[in-house]
């Protein structure tokens, strides 16, 4: 895929970026996630200044993040192994199958 220039506007900010278009739709959710949640900020704590509240968005946001990939990686551990023991009951399933043929 190509590379496409965006505009977005966070904070209100304008940036442009050159990304893959592919990327297109969820650099717009990013955005419109992070605008989203500099609004709450600013609505639920009086904070006013930009800096201080694109800092709070991106503690929560990281934060979420990082949980979500602990969790992710829990899951992932759990899975292989239920995987590894499901290849051990084949291969014990196989060797029974080889024994009783004999």
């Amino acid at each position: 895929m190509s590379d496409v220039s965006v505009k977005v506007e966070i904070a209100g900010g304008l940036y442009t970026l050159k990304i893959k278009s592919e990327d297109e739709s969820n650099v717009k959710q990013a955005v419109e996630l992070i605008n989203q949640k500099i609004s709450e900020f600013e609505r639920n704590y009086g904070v006013k200044d930009k800096k201080d509240v694109m800092a709070m968005v991106a503690l929560q946001l990281v934060s979420q993040l990082a949980k979500e990939k602990s969790q992710a990686e829990k899951e992932l551990s759990t899975l292989k192994l239920v995987l590894e023991d499901v290849e051990q009951m084949l291969v014990q399933h196989k060797d029974n199958i080889q024994k009783t043929e004999e």
